[in-house]
């Protein structure tokens, strides 16, 4: 299995992160994206990647934290983008639910973070929340930067936007959402091709039932996997090793370590 979305530099797993590690055989996982928000996250992130073979990680400025981003993010971006184990800029976007950087910040600084992404060669990873709108606005007038994938993060938009811009060939991640009882999961499934969707946690976050409010972990993935398979009508297996391929086909930067 693997988790394309995971905070492990995030504080409530201090002190565990070494375990889950020392796991990863147990719980049959392959690999862990550890994903950036702003800069010291980022630089945690590089350094998880440094202590431990099987964690590769993005860079990038979230949207909450646009309001942070500055020429030092931008050097240091590009700085780590050199690293092999650095596979996409992330997680970058628009969230509207909460208003910790202004709309009119957050747009410019997701803008920008395409452009970057695109001279880096990286694909970015998305975070889009409450403003599918003004993402489809933003991506359609940066249409020219988009050359190397694009993936929806934790996915909460409605399947028409998922049909648009499955069509496109954006990938997309699901996680312990697709677990609760009133996900829309089947509506939104059943219009993405089963060759570019994603297994992610967003642990420590988003834990899916029936472990919902408690502290979520990489080993879940094996709780969503099967939701996915019985959507697509797959065996949990050949679900997982879909998602395999499909992930090595997203980052272009990870080692097949399975062949």
């Amino acid at each position: 299995m693997i988790d394309t979305h995971i905070h492990l530099d995030d504080h409530k797993f201090n002190g565990l992160v070494q375990g889950i590690i020392n796991d990863m055989p147990r719980d049959n996982l392959e690999l862990l994206i550890n994903v950036s928000c702003n800069y010291d996250s980022m630089v945690k992130s590089v350094q998880l990647t440094r202590a431990y073979d099987n964690v590769y990680c993005t860079i990038g400025t979230h949207p909450h934290d646009a309001s942070t981003f500055d020429d030092n993010m931008v050097k240091a971006m590009r700085e780590y983008a050199q690293l092999d184990k650095v596979v996409g800029v992330g997680e970058i976007g628009l969230d509207y639910y909460y208003d910790f950087s202004p709309i009119s910040t957050q747009k410019d600084v997701f803008a920008r973070q395409i452009e970057i992404a695109d001279q880096l060669k990286l694909p970015i990873c998305l975070h889009i929340r409450d403003a599918f709108g003004d993402c489809n606005d933003i991506l359609t007038a940066e249409r020219k930067y988009l050359n190397n994938g694009v993936l929806l993060h934790c996915y909460s938009g409605s399947g028409e936007q998922a049909r648009q811009w499955a069509k496109q060939g954006y990938f997309f991640a699901f996680g312990g959402a697709i677990t609760f009882k009133k996900n829309h999961k089947s509506e939104v499934l059943s219009v993405i091709p089963i060759t570019q969707v994603l297994t992610e946690t967003d642990a420590p976050y988003l834990t899916p039932e029936p472990y919902r409010g408690k502290l979520n972990l990489p080993r879940y993935i094996s709780l969503v996997l099967p939701v996915m398979a019985q959507a697509y009508g797959v065996s949990v297996q050949d679900m997982d090793e879909q998602v395999k391929r499909n992930c090595y086909n997203f980052f272009g930067r990870l080692p097949r370590l399975n062949g």
